[in-house]
């Protein structure tokens, strides 16, 4: 007990003989900013700042905690949730938990914090050294500031007009539009017009051209079924087949069982409407450019030959020889028109003068109402690209404006980052071909007093067995806008750091950011 209160009285001779030099805090206890100096005025009674409770004012700093926020020791670290102000004279006055004081550890420049008669620490004054740092950073800053907000103004010029441009073009091209609907609607009306006549005009023509083309194909049936009908029974059968020089399909010279049964379709034999409706089409394509053997070959028999006098003259003889050697030796060739492309029956001929000066008149209007289409859709595509502009906030004089849809690029280790205003947020591999969407435009994110210093890209590419990537993107005053730092701080979840001029605000407004406290 005698120790405690020996200890208890040293601590208070301390603080005394602290208090009587000259320690910066004027007439208001130590650790007390000179912004609360009016809530420290030495009087009978201290009321806690939260107003629980009074005590006397030879109480505050007496290195016990009375208040229970704190406020009555200031200047020691009797209390856990107190602070402690340093003022830092030359540099910038800051806070501190009142933890930290006599802790052993510098923490305020200006060394206020440890008591040497305490803690036995001597701590220097740095503040003048960390004063002139910060003033030549701020002079830098504000260069960078000056420099930017110049171009922002150029920008926030740019951007007014071209808001102002989009607006009145919307009104300007939504007139046009009208005009535009009424022109393409007349020369759809024409248009539909005239294709009516063109069908029907084509349609008389395809009629009667139908007709001839079946008339001409059965004639060509016709003909080849008589040419394969060696006995001219009326019929096409195995043996028939087996004489069409055209339908050796191994190119041995002769006509196999097997390859002429492929001809009969499962038939013993074919009359003509059977051959016009299954082997006609097929027979006519193979037999292009074909001959077939002469049908006296294929019905004279040996009886016949038998019969033939032996007492005939050796002329006559020679002469009948000769005449039998001949039709062996000629090949009957098909008709002309068995020679032509297969194909050819199905060829359309060309219409009559009549009905193509109708058929490129339709082909005229036709032209023109699709020009007008897509003049209208031209327009309505510009229309949206002008409102889905317009609806964007870029800021109180639209310096963001010129730079909507531009794309900026950082490399970092493997990955190149990529941010596009205004639109996507984007990741690739060096080495890959392939992007990582890391999100979609969503909106300005900063704080309530500074709306235009971040921005939100959500709903990404989702990560496995995760969250959909996402970005927020801090932007910060610079001279150019680029890219200068992309981070992954937490899973999925992005940081770029984007510098612009039109995130430098007016330095003639500029709240002084380092000032001193006298």
């Amino acid at each position: 007990m005698l120790l405690k209160s020996i200890i208890l009285l040293f601590s208070l001779f301390a603080l005394y003989v602290v208090a009587e030099k000259d320690n910066g805090y004027g007439n208001r206890p130590r650790g007390v900013s000179l912004a609360k100096a009016s809530l420290y005025k030495e009087k009978n009674e201290f009321e806690c700042l939260d107003g629980s409770k009074s005590i006397p004012f030879e109480q505050v700093n007496d290195d016990y905690c009375d208040c229970e926020d704190g406020s009555d020791e200031p200047g020691t670290s009797a209390c856990p949730n107190g602070r402690f102000h340093c003022i830092n004279l030359g540099y910038k006055s800051m806070d501190v938990p009142s933890s930290r004081v006599n802790d052993f550890i510098c923490d305020c420049c200006d060394g206020s914090d440890e008591m040497e008669e305490i803690s036995g620490v001597q701590c220097p004054n740095t503040c003048s050294q960390l004063g002139a740092k910060a003033r030549e950073a701020a002079e830098e800053h504000k260069k960078t500031v000056t420099a930017g907000f110049a171009k922002r103004s150029d920008l926030a010029k740019e951007g007014e007009k071209l808001v102002k441009e989009k607006t009145g073009g919307v009104d300007e091209l939504k007139k046009q539009l009208e005009t535009l609907q009424a022109t393409k609607d007349e020369f759809e009306r024409k248009k539909n017009e005239a294709e009516e006549k063109e069908k029907a005009a084509r349609e008389v023509e395809d009629k009667v051209w139908d007709e001839e083309r079946k008339v001409k194909r059965r004639n060509l049936a016709t003909e080849l079924f008589e040419k394969i009908d060696a006995n001219k029974d009326g019929k096409i059968t195995l043996d028939d087949l087996k004489l069409v020089v055209g339908l050796d399909q191994d190119s041995n010279g002769e006509v196999s069982e097997d390859e002429a049964k492929n001809y009969l379709y499962g038939l013993e034999e074919l009359d003509f409407e059977a051959f016009f409706e299954k082997a006609f089409n097929q027979l006519r394509r193979i037999l292009k450019e074909k001959v077939v053997k002469p049908v006296e070959e294929a019905i004279e028999t040996a009886s016949e030959t038998a019969k033939k006098s032996e007492t005939e003259g050796e002329k006559e003889g020679e002469e009948d020889s000769e005449e039998e050697n001949l039709e062996e030796d000629t090949p009957i060739e098909t008709s002309e028109n068995q020679r032509e492309d297969p194909d050819d029956l199905d060829v359309r001929p060309s219409y009559s003068a009549e009905t193509m000066k109708i058929v490129e008149e339709t082909a005229q209007i036709r032209n023109e109402f699709n020009e007008a289409v897509r003049k209208l859709s031209e327009i309505e595509a510009t229309i949206r690209d002008s409102e889905s502009f317009i609806e964007f906030d870029y800021g109180p004089d639209s310096a963001w404006a010129p730079l909507k849809g531009q794309c900026f690029e950082l490399t970092e280790n493997q990955y190149t980052y990529k941010l596009c205003l205004f639109d996507k947020s984007s990741q690739k591999d060096k080495n890959g071909y392939s992007e990582v969407s890391l999100g979609h435009w969503n909106s300005w994110s900063g704080p309530e007093n500074d709306k235009f210093s971040a921005q939100k890209y959500d709903k990404g590419q989702n990560c496995w067995n995760g969250p959909d990537r996402s970005t927020n993107v801090v932007i910060k005053c610079g001279e150019e806008t680029k890219l200068v730092e992309a981070t992954e701080p937490s899973k999925c979840e992005y940081r770029f750091v984007l510098l612009s001029p039109a995130a430098c605000h007016d330095p003639a407004k500029l709240e002084e950011a380092h000032h001193s406290e006298l």
